[in-house]
């Protein structure tokens, strides 16, 4: 049986690099979530007052989307890396959950969580839509 990793076209310093990548990712995504847990920011406050939002109810509101909104952002950013952390570990990160081939180093580089090429991943947004896929 072939290996994963030759399959994939990363070598070790590759996959490492990518591991790396990973981890810091999940890191800063938590590290996000914590700082940002029920806080609003200043300039939040300061839209809301200059717009006459000051009630209690509007601020309670807002910040209840926002935080519904971002926390959304963050479950998906997580479960992606986790699930790219977990194809790692059984061999198969790297390749497309579509089509099998491979990913290739420069996508992954640039989003460590990709599970699709870029052709799939093209694919699945334009079935998607716009509203699934802005970022």
């Amino acid at each position: 049986m072939a290996d994963k990793g030759a399959m994939n076209g990363l070598d070790g310093r590759q996959r490492q690099a990518l591991a790396e990548a990973l981890a810091r990712l999940k890191r800063e995504a938590l590290d996000g979530v914590r700082r940002a847990s029920g806080e609003m920011s200043t300039e939040d406050a300061e839209l809301f007052r200059d717009l006459g939002l000051t009630g209690d109810g509007a601020l309670a509101e807002a910040e209840f989307e926002r935080d519904v909104a971002g926390a959304g952002q963050v479950r998906a950013a997580l479960l992606a890396i986790v699930a790219a952390e977990r194809r790692l570990a059984q061999g198969d990160y790297g390749l497309c959950e579509d089509c099998g081939e491979s990913i290739g180093f420069a996508r992954l580089e640039a989003q460590p969580s990709a599970s699709r090429c870029v052709r799939c991943q093209d694919v699945a947004e334009r079935r998607a839509g716009p509203a699934r896929f802005a970022g």
